[in-house]
């Protein structure tokens, strides 16, 4: 008909082009072929029950436990508070900072930046890749390590000054 193609078999130019068909592999034996393909699914098997299990860790510290992961960090976030709070301290004695900013840092500013970084840090790098639902960030223990750690900080930062003059 009009528009229809036909497809043709190919064929060789020449007869030394046709060539000769290549050899029959050997007879193979059933059960080698069997339980050579057993044992390359088990250990196919083995393999993604590894790669799993490595997904269910999270890249930050993957072999701690969720409360000391979150304990850790935001401890770590509250120091990094306690630092800033210290160079205010000391920006204060020069009269760079007034009183009432340095108290409403020490307070308030400083340990909720330091709350949610160590919030922050934990939903990024502290979140196993492959988990069912969200893995506990435990905000009170975070809230009450972060408000607590910086005002501590201060007193020990005065109490230190006052027992080295």
């Amino acid at each position: 008909g009009v528009g229809e193609t036909r497809l043709a078999l190919p064929t060789a130019a020449s007869p030394a082009a046709g060539g000769v068909p290549a050899p029959r592999p050997a007879e193979v034996d059933p059960t080698v072929e069997l339980e050579l393909a057993r044992r390359y699914a088990d250990e196919s098997d083995r393999h993604g029950q590894q790669t799993e299990l490595l997904a269910q860790r999270p890249a930050l510290l993957p072999g701690w436990s969720p409360v000391a992961r979150s304990v850790t960090v935001y401890a770590g976030c509250a120091a990094v508070g306690a630092i800033l709070m210290m160079i205010m301290v000391l920006a204060s004695g020069v009269g760079l900072v007034d009183g009432f900013t340095l108290g409403a840092w020490i307070c308030a500013g400083l340990p909720a930046l330091s709350f949610f970084a160590g919030y922050l840090v934990l939903g990024r790098w502290g979140r196993p890749a492959m988990v069912a639902g969200t893995p506990p960030r435990y905000v009170h223990l975070g809230f009450l390590i972060c408000f607590a750690a910086v005002p501590v900080a201060y007193v020990a930062f005065l109490l230190l000054f006052r027992v080295m003059r």
